[in-house]
């Protein structure tokens, strides 16, 4: 039986809406990342009410998070619509640490970044390699919800012609029958996953004209390579 062929005025129409429901989905999985440590911020600072120093502190990072979600709207919207990214010299020791601190890290996880060397510069958008790093360390954070404690390692090197950033954990890693196609929008390996984080920072990377890869780690968890050239 021969299927019916779809105009091509409509098999048009449907890859448009395809691609505005995929940019959807990343906008609103990149909201849910930022008003979970928003949340998280007023939480604290219902704790702490009487506290004033700590008090303010929880509200400015529930406010920069709120901030940061809509520049990161911005730049999602950017990369839907193809605009070439705005990329500057910068540290990349700073980029790492802000991701760190735009996940909510539990008691029993912990987070350890190396550069080398300590003042490496890259060249690339600060906030859209933030969100690769932070997709990645809430990815391993989830991971490690049936799990006593758990580690997740970040190293920073440079060659001749890239800058390598690895993000790995010692936590169930990538079930085999789906590391060929984890960047693959829709596709998760969490009941309650999107399937859009990773294909998000893949996007991300190949703006950056580079690319970021999967794997197992010697950790005995999952390990992403992500590289950007010098």
């Amino acid at each position: 039986m021969t299927r019916p062929r779809i105009p091509p005025e409509l098999a048009e129409r449907a890859s448009q809406l395809a691609s505005a429901g995929a940019v959807g989905a990343s906008v609103a999985h990149e909201l849910r990342n930022s008003l979970a440590v928003a949340e998280s911020s007023l939480f604290l600072a219902r704790r702490d009410i009487d506290e004033k120093a700590r008090l303010t502190i929880h509200l400015e990072k529930a406010s920069a998070e709120i901030r940061r979600a809509q520049e990161v709207i911005g730049a999602v919207l950017g990369l839907a619509r193809g605009d070439s990214i705005v990329l500057e010299s910068l540290p990349i020791a700073p980029v790492l640490e802000a991701a760190r601190s735009a996940v909510v890290l539990p008691t029993n996880v912990t987070i350890q970044i190396l550069v080398e060397p300590r003042d490496l510069v890259v060249r690339g958008n600060g906030l859209l390699l933030e969100r690769v790093v932070s997709n990645l360390y809430a990815n391993a954070i989830e991971a490690f919800a049936t799990r006593s404690r758990g580690a997740i390692v970040t190293r920073v090197t440079q060659d001749t012609e890239r800058v390598h950033i690895v993000v790995e954990d010692d936590g169930p890693g990538i079930p085999p029958d789906v590391i060929g196609s984890i960047f693959d929008p829709l596709v998760t390996t969490k009941s309650s996953g999107t399937g859009l984080g990773l294909a998000l920072c893949r996007a991300i990377a190949r703006a950056h004209a580079g690319d970021i890869a999967a794997g197992p780690s010697k950790l005995g968890g999952a390990c992403f390579s992500l590289w950007i050239p010098r």
